[in-house]
């Protein structure tokens, strides 16, 4: 019966005498390009093959196992090994189709080491930089409760950061301010909501969390799934919002949130005053280049400008990148006046098109080629800007104005 199976599943069993305690076979199957090999060695211990998989991305049929076996008994102890290292390659293979398609919220390649690294800033407040886990997050604790700003990209960091502000405290964690819509600081929203908290935001944040964040699974041509258009329905929503500015009191320590557009037409500066710290959500990206898919430049330079001026001795959180101070906002407002000025400087030239692109990267690059998106989000970020520059870019749209 086992020897059926696997004379079904693909032709072929050669064997070779070897008198050596240990062996080591190789199975080879494509699919396309894919390809995917199978080692076994045989356990000293329990004289069974066993089968590890160093490369489990492909998904292939078995075409040709062989192995010095000594004895049939082997044989069906090496298929059942087979077996059982085949259906480890489909699971892995199902696992990698589940993941959310790559998009400009998030980085292209998946980063080693920890989901975060947390920092305290001050006395009760806390930055939560990501590694891997989307967007800069972090907390503040008062003296009667905990607020956190923005909850990652996913649900398991945001459970993560949760345990991190319980090994610290056991005040209730009553707020959740987001500091714009996009998916890498909103999706870990539900992980608090459930614990107690509720959610703020700018009030243009309510119209898009679950309508456009959708595009983040549409970047080149891509139709999002049921499982994400699932994902983004179930966002959880901000639950209170304001117009331009909030103060919310933790006991004694007093809170503000700002409206300050720019990344978005949503965003929300956090300042805790006790402590001097701005956590700038997106508007701030520490030596790194920016996301512009919902961006208007010019408002956000002005709106850089502002928070420039009125903290400069400050310690800002930013939305991307570690943990910064004035002048990394001012090189970083910087970048995008250079970028706009870039641009114009081509189109007076008579440049446009392809001409255009590689004239703006060639005039950036020697100041900003070594921040990490050069080479994937700069083209984008001339591609809008020049968008925004001649009136045609498409964000979303500012409820009732």
């Amino acid at each position: 019966m086992l020897l059926q199976w696997l004379f079904n599943l693909k032709r072929l069993v050669s064997t070779a005498s070897d008198p050596a305690p240990t062996s080591r076979g190789l199975a080879r199957g494509v699919r396309g390009s894919d390809r995917v090999q199978l080692a076994a060695t045989r356990n000293p211990f329990s004289g069974v093959a066993e089968f590890r998989v160093p490369n489990a991305e492909g998904w292939p049929l078995l075409e040709k196992v062989c192995d010095a076996l000594q004895s049939t008994a082997m044989l069906k102890k090496a298929l059942i090994a087979i077996g059982f290292a085949v259906l480890a390659l489909v699971q892995t293979k199902a696992q990698t189709q589940a993941q959310p398609a790559q998009s400009q919220a998030a980085q292209p390649a998946a980063p080693q080491g920890p989901p975060f690294t947390l920092k305290q800033i001050g006395k009760g407040v806390y930055a939560a930089i990501s590694g891997r886990a989307g967007g800069n997050t972090g907390f503040v604790i008062g003296d009667d409760a905990v607020l956190v700003i923005d909850t990652f990209i996913s649900q398991p960091p945001a459970r993560d950061l949760l345990a991190e502000i319980r090994k610290l405290t056991n005040l209730p964690v009553k707020y959740v301010v987001n500091t714009h819509y996009h998916l890498d600081h909103v999706a870990g929203n539900a992980i608090f909501t459930e614990a107690g908290a509720t959610v703020i935001a700018q009030r243009n944040e309510l119209a898009w969390v679950r309508t456009e964040n959708l595009k983040f699974f549409q970047q080149n041509g891509a139709t999002p799934t049921a499982e994400q258009r699932a994902l983004v329905a179930a966002l959880v929503e901000p639950q209170i919002t304001f117009d331009h500015t909030l103060e919310i009191n933790l006991g004694t320590r007093a809170v503000h949130v700002f409206y300050m557009p720019g990344h978005t037409g949503g965003d929300s500066v956090v300042y805790i005053p006790d402590t001097d710290v701005v956590f700038a959500g997106d508007l701030a990206w520490n030596q790194r280049i920016p996301n512009l898919i919902d961006a208007t430049t010019s408002l956000w330079i002005e709106s850089l400008d502002k928070i420039i001026a009125a903290h400069p001795n400050a310690t800002f959180i930013p939305g991307h990148g570690d943990v910064a101070h004035a002048q990394d906002l001012a090189a970083f407002r910087d970048y995008l006046a250079a970028l706009r000025a870039s641009i114009k400087k081509a189109q007076a030239a008579g440049q446009s098109g392809d001409a255009l692109m590689q004239a703006v990267l060639a005039d950036l690059k020697p100041k900003y080629g070594a921040w990490p998106g050069f080479d994937r989000l700069g083209p984008l970020n001339i591609q809008q800007t020049t968008a925004e520059l001649a009136g045609t870019k498409k964000v979303p749209q500012i409820q009732g104005e």
